[in-house]
């Protein structure tokens, strides 16, 4: 990839906490529109974490799953709490784990993408782990609204329930 020609103002230092795109390494270099705001590499795990105080061009990208992550067992526990109330009394065990399974899924997506976004900085080889990570984190969520999703679309007919999660299992 053709790095872009260099701009005339710098608008980091050498020294200073991000890099412009041509000051990276060659690794973070996945996306040549984005010229500026790259971390620089940290073989520090807890050093990383330093990087929650500035911006940097994975900032929306940590803080999104951040904080979507530490919301959502707040709501699941809401949800799991409203269903508990009088005019749900048909609501079943399964019905807890459906809901269960969907909340435990996307929280593992979550936090899978925002470790992926957080730590990628720290070198090629936890990038690409962590990248493995949150394309885990994806596939464990696809699975986890199928499954209630095949449970509340198949309810009354439990042969095309159990077809369709043999199918996507």
């Amino acid at each position: 990839m053709e790095p872009p020609s260099t701009p005339s103002v710098t608008l980091t230092a050498k020294g200073g906490r991000t890099l412009m795109w041509y000051e990276a390494a060659e690794w973070q270099r996945d996306n040549k529109y984005i010229l500026s705001g790259y971390r620089r590499e940290k073989a520090d795990y807890l050093e990383i974490l330093t990087s929650l105080t500035f911006l940097h061009n994975e900032t929306c990208n940590v803080y999104t799953h951040l904080i979507g992550a530490l919301l959502l067992p707040l709501i699941a526990a809401t949800v799991m709490r409203s269903l508990s109330q009088p005019q749900f009394s048909v609501v079943s065990g399964t019905d807890y784990t459906m809901f269960a399974i969907f909340f435990w899924t996307a929280e593992c997506c979550l936090l899978f993408s925002t470790a992926f976004h957080l730590f990628g900085a720290h070198s090629h080889e936890a990038e690409q782990f962590w990248h493995r990570m949150d394309l885990l984190g994806i596939v464990i969520v696809t699975m986890g609204t199928f499954i209630p999703g095949i449970y509340y679309i198949y309810f009354c007919e439990l042969s095309l329930q159990r077809l369709h999660w043999s199918v996507v299992s």
